[in-house]
């Protein structure tokens, strides 16, 4: 029985594991801040989120490692099939079908997202 346990809790821990080698390549400097001016609003639905820490976290991450990305919230509600995550960007750097992209296969395409609304601001 401790074992299961045991097994359960690693199981948990790594199903968050950030693994963004596998990302899709999206022109990136890692080395340099980028002051990001957003013109608009995405909100996606993800589904595939087990956390708001772990997973809101890479999403986070790799969203903001475009460096065409200004801010990104998480709505996490635990048991919650589909999480929301609001995204604003520069639409003149990256776009919502590049975004979509990045969220399906980043994780070893641990999520699967779809765009729900997208607005000027």
């Amino acid at each position: 029985m401790k074992s299961l346990f045991y097994s359960l809790i690693v199981a948990v821990l790594f199903s968050c594991q950030d693994s963004s080698e596998k990302s899709i390549p999206v022109s990136v400097n890692k080395n340099k801040s980028v002051k990001v001016n957003a013109n608009c609003q995405a909100d996606f639905a993800v589904e595939g989120m087990v956390c708001q820490m772990g997973c809101g976290g890479s999403i986070r991450k790799e969203l903001k490692m475009t460096h065409a990305v200004e801010r990104v919230e998480v709505n996490f509600v635990e048991d919650q099939k589909e999480q929301v995550v609001n995204v604003s960007y520069d639409s003149t750097l990256i776009n919502t079908t590049k975004m979509t992209t990045l969220l399906n296969t980043m994780n070893d395409r641990q999520f699967k997202a779809k765009l729900i609304s997208k607005k000027a601001i």
